[in-house]
Formats: structure tokens, C-alpha cells, sequence
């Protein structure tokens, strides 16, 4: 365990509590770190019907990744490329962290065919009635 790391953790669900306005069971965060550019997605089931929807993430559950990263790398720790902040409506959490596809700095490698074929599945989860 890291010292300091569940302030982050608290963060991220008040964030993801904050960007959802209406009943839900369980949301999840999502964040990759390419050597260039970040990327965060977010996700909830409805309660009233359990129907997938999407949600703008927010600036502080964003800049709290980002200090899990700086964390990790200041306890010397591997660095992640890819992370998945899972939370269920009862609060509790589970934080999966990904390393496969990462290099040296801990940076997800880029594959355009594999993006296209995330954001097609997430689109389609998410238009489903």
C-alpha cells in the first residue's frame, strides 16, 4: 500500500458522484495516459432502468489520476498507463490499474484500430434503449 493514496480514491467518487444528477448503481472512471495526451471516460448504470449512460468526468477527479500517477512515481512504484475507478452506489470501490501496453515511462502505447473499436463498443453500449 502507498501512504496517501486514499485521498485520491476519495476524490475520484465525489467526482463521479458530483458529475451524475440522477439515480444510479454502479459508475466507473476510466483514464489513459499516452506520452502526448490524457484521456477520461465515464460511465454509470441507471438505477430506474439499468440502462449504460455516459457522464462528463471533472477537472478533480481528472487532476486526482494525474497525482496517483506523480504518487506512484515518487514511491518508486511501476507506473500505470491504463486505470479503471469502479464505484458502486453503496460506496464501496475497486481501483484496477493496467500496465500491458505501457513503455518505460509508464505511457500507453497508441493503436488507432484498437480506439476505434473502444469508441465504437462504448458507443454502442451507451445508445442500447
Amino acid at each position: 500500500m502507498i501512504d496517501g493514496i486514499e485521498p485520491f480514491y476519495q476524490q475520484i467518487a465525489e467526482s463521479i458522484e458530483e458529475a451524475i444528477s440522477e439515480k444510479w448503481t454502479t459508475a466507473k472512471m476510466d483514464v489513459v495516459f499516452f506520452s502526448d495526451a490524457s484521456e477520461y471516460t465515464g460511465e454509470y448504470t441507471r438505477a430506474v432502468d439499468g440502462v449504460a449512460r455516459g457522464f462528463a468526468t471533472t477537472s478533480a477527479g481528472e487532476r486526482a489520476f494525474r497525482e496517483l500517477r506523480r504518487l506512484f512515481k515518487e514511491c518508486a512504484q511501476p507506473v500505470w498507463g491504463r486505470a479503471c475507478f469502479e464505484l458502486q452506489a453503496n460506496g464501496t470501490f475497486n481501483m484496477k490499474w493496467g500496465y500491458d501496453d505501457c513503455d518505460e515511462n509508464g505511457f500507453a502505447g497508441f493503436d488507432e484500430e484498437e480506439k476505434l473499436r473502444r469508441i465504437e463498443e462504448r458507443h454502442q453500449r451507451l445508445t442500447r434503449a
